[in-house]
């Protein structure tokens, strides 16, 4: 590989978006190349040593105003002035009466022209909704320390795991790194800890960029947050059953809350 999953670059080697998953991998990890964001915290990455969410900043646009979208056509133009490629691997929604709703992925755009993965249902005109947002590994932010735990707005798409270049260089605004989205991961825990109570096991994202594994209490107010996947290790009683919730065989499940099974994308 041009960079490895575990190390941040100066250097964008491959494209955003690109996905990478070791063949025959037993943790079934899976990854996704993704840029950090700009941020407002001072050494936001390397104030950290991973293990953390990371979270997408990609909006939906203002309403852009057709030229040309014909049916069949691969490409549309619009009169706004579009940056080159901001919403390469994103996606175009459109919508026009009289006109099939129109959703396709987008490849690449110019300052007018955006190029689509698909033809064009219908025929647009200056008079329908047109509505392009970048893909969600185009740019990525970590969460500062003081953030509120349940602060977040936007969307956990993947896990921050690289926080040094191939130099020992600290991960910095601008770098590229592999955020990872499925499998096998440690994670900082956010809050309390569960798991000692049987069936704790659904984990969800915390605007610390923390995990937290629902527990009864918990879950009427975290059940709106983001599930990322579930908590990995039995917590039972190992010498009775591994179905007892009872760890009095000395297994302390604070100490497991760390170990997630992440289930963003596969």
């Amino acid at each position: 590989m041009k960079q490895g999953v575990y190390l941040a670059s100066a250097k964008k080697n491959y494209p955003l978006s690109t996905r990478y998953a070791k063949r025959s991998d037993p943790l079934c990890r899976a990854w996704r190349y993704t840029q950090l964001g700009a941020t407002t915290i001072a050494g936001g990455y390397g104030g950290v040593t991973g293990g953390k969410g990371l979270f997408s900043v990609c909006k939906d646009s203002a309403s852009k105003t057709i030229s040309v979208a014909a049916k069949g056509a691969t490409t549309i133009t619009v009169t706004d002035t579009l940056t080159v490629n901001a919403y390469a691997g994103g996606l175009l929604s459109m919508y026009e009466a009289g006109q099939p709703i129109c959703c396709l992925g987008i490849v690449s755009n110019t300052a007018h022209v955006i190029y689509l993965d698909g033809p064009l249902p219908g025929t647009y005109t200056a008079s329908a909704t047109c509505n392009v947002i970048a893909g969600p590994y185009n740019e990525m932010v970590i969460p500062g320390t003081s953030t509120s735990a349940g602060s977040a707005f936007a969307p956990c798409m993947g896990i921050f795991n690289s926080p040094l270049d191939e130099d020992g260089n600290v991960a910095a605004e601008d770098d590229y790194i592999w955020a990872q989205t499925w499998g096998l991961i440690f994670m900082w825990a956010s809050g309390t800890y569960e798991g000692g109570v049987g069936g704790e096991r659904e984990v969800v994202i915390m605007g610390d960029g923390g995990a937290q594994v629902l527990s009864a209490a918990l879950i009427a107010d975290r059940a709106r947050y983001q599930r990322i996947g579930f908590l990995y290790p039995d917590t039972g009683d190992l010498t009775t059953t591994m179905n007892n919730p009872d760890p009095s065989d000395g297994t302390d499940p604070t100490l497991m809350n760390h170990l997630i099974f992440l289930q963003i994308a596969p």
